[in-house]
């Protein structure tokens, strides 16, 4: 396939578990059709460190090229939505990066939270909200404004995520096993999951220096399935975890004077995209609480909202 770079645009979806690439052939009007996807591991660099997350990036657009059938070069435009690029030293750290690297002549960072957004609702405008391995909402309103709630990591924050489902399993486990709290079914699904013996083996299994968060996150299954069966600690863990959202949701919708039906909400992370009952929960939850979208949009990639906003950036140019 022969594609010049002034045809180009590169959108980047870099999460807490996987970087997607998106390679797209931009037309005079400013539509445009991807030519190339590619994915890799996580690049959230607070949590996995600089030196990985940009060679999860390097890895997604250079598997992005092999799909469309050409070379790597230098393309017109890029832009990277990356999960823990919310402050300016972050962002500029990543526009350094790109710079250095020479992929684009025009060079975007933004969060993640943007690109859902941008992918999520049709002129950019609601609310973005994610809940997979971490959480965060994130709103832009009519007049450009743009608010977040959420989004503080895994320590101070990522409420209603996948990490905090399960890392409120374990702790009911803890707790279950001393005999102060209901005992509890998840005991034994962690236990067989990860081939453990004795409950008080998670403590080594939590604690190992390489364990990955987005590995403890997926445990959150676990918790989904237990609720399935009714489990009275699993129910509570998954009813916490809607209120959670909610109130970032509901920080957003706050912050941006957005009404009740005034605004459209995009979905993404694994936890709102693959647990149904969940989701539903969550939009009832809204709903009562006066905060129910006029549209919701769940999008499975974000690298496509990138996509778009790298355009944007070439038609302000």
């Amino acid at each position: 396939m022969n594609l010049h770079s002034k045809q180009l645009v590169l959108g980047i979806d870099g999460g807490g578990s996987t970087t997607r690439a998106a390679l797209a052939v931009v037309t005079e009007t400013c539509d445009f059709h991807v030519a190339g996807r590619g994915t890799a591991g996580a690049s959230n660099f607070n949590s996995c460190g600089w030196q990985v997350a940009t060679r999860q990036v390097q890895r997604a657009i250079q598997s992005a090229f092999e799909s469309a059938g050409t070379e790597p070069h230098a393309v017109a435009a890029i832009c990277l939505g990356m999960s823990g690029a919310g402050r300016s030293a972050e962002q500029q750290a990543w526009l350094r990066w790109a710079e250095e690297s020479g992929i684009a002549e025009q060079v975007t960072v933004v969060t993640d939270a943007e690109t859902v957004l941008a992918a999520g609702t049709p002129d950019g405008t609601g609310v973005a909200l994610i809940a997979g391995t971490g959480s965060l909402a994130f709103g832009k309103n009519a007049a450009v404004e743009s608010a977040r709630a959420g989004g503080w990591g895994y320590l101070l924050g990522d409420e209603g995520s996948g990490y905090q489902i399960a890392l409120a399993a374990l702790k009911g486990i803890a707790r279950a096993v001393d005999g102060r709290g209901p005992e509890t079914s998840l005991q034994a699904a962690f236990l067989k999951a990860l081939a453990l013996n004795d409950p008080r083996a998670l403590i080594g299994y939590l604690y190992h220096p390489e364990r990955e968060r987005s590995e403890i996150a997926s445990l959150s299954r676990l918790v989904f399935a237990a609720a399935a069966q009714g489990d009275v600690v699993a129910l509570d863990i998954l009813q916490q975890a809607v209120l959670e959202l909610t109130e970032l949701v509901q920080s957003v919708v706050t912050q941006l004077s957005f009404s009740s039906g005034e605004y459209g909400l995009a979905l993404t992370g694994g936890i709102l995209l693959h647990q149904r009952g969940f989701r539903v929960s969550l939009l009832e939850c809204l709903q009562e609480q006066e905060l129910e979208p006029t549209a919701i949009e769940c999008v499975e990639d974000a690298s496509l909202g990138a996509v778009r906003l790298a355009i944007k950036g070439l038609q302000k140019a």
